[in-house]
């Protein structure tokens, strides 16, 4: 999942819990939202039959097929072996730039019509109880390393920035002047007063006006 915005983009099985970690062997698209968000792996299940772990990736996938990378319904796998570099060369080289037909996709469409969750959406209250299923949830020594290490060198995309910045601003405090009747965010009662924000901050807390400098007589708080 997305580390900024906890999103899932992709969901996969496996037999070994290491591959969840590893980056590469992932499709372009994969490849390309990792490259800009980075990752946080979530193991939700262990230890079940492969029969199990392949509906269990099919029920997701069709649940969240819309934000997802994975390029397939779910319920395929290769376990037990491993593909030569000769193997996984000829796999991508027949692959590569490769489309699906309109036939294909009618097929995957009706295939996934038959699925218990086709175009159901996760509503408000659904998504609530999932996001309180995983706050307070423990995880293991394991997966805090890992996932400590797959932050090493990763740094947002600008716009997760500009997205940061500009909701600090929505919610900052509204802080009221009182011999003025001025009211207005940190930065607007700085322009306006020609005064510190540590100045500002530092008188509303004392909740008297201020005696010393250009600014004695000013008195702030905070709404």
């Amino acid at each position: 999942m997305k580390p900024n915005t906890r999103d899932i983009f992709y969901v996969g099985i496996g037999n070994d819990i290491k591959r969840a970690y590893r980056n590469e062997g992932r499709n372009d698209h994969w490849t390309k939202v990792y490259n800009k968000y980075g990752k946080v792996v979530d193991i939700i299940a262990q230890d079940i039959s492969l029969d199990a772990a392949k509906e269990m990736e099919k029920h997701l996938i069709a649940s969240l097929n819309d934000s997802l990378c994975n390029k397939t319904l779910g319920g395929e796998g290769f376990f037990g072996g491993t593909h030569s570099e000769e193997t996984k060369q000829k796999l991508r080289k027949a692959n590569t730039g490769k489309k699906l037909s309109d036939e294909t996709k009618q097929k995957i469409s009706e295939k996934s019509k038959g699925h218990p969750n086709y175009l159901k959406f996760h509503t408000e209250e659904a998504k609530m109880k999932i996001s309180a299923a995983f706050k307070g949830k423990k995880r293991s020594e394991y997966f805090c390393q890992r996932a400590k290490e797959a932050k090493q060198g990763y740094r947002p995309h600008p716009s997760s920035w500009e997205n940061a910045a500009k909701l600090k601003k929505e919610n900052a405090s509204l802080i009221k002047e009182l011999t003025t009747g001025f009211v207005g965010k940190i930065w607007e009662i700085q322009e306006r007063f020609d005064i510190q924000k540590q100045a500002v901050y530092s008188n509303y807390k004392h909740d008297k006006p201020i005696t010393k400098f250009k600014w004695a007589g000013l008195n702030f708080v905070k709404l």
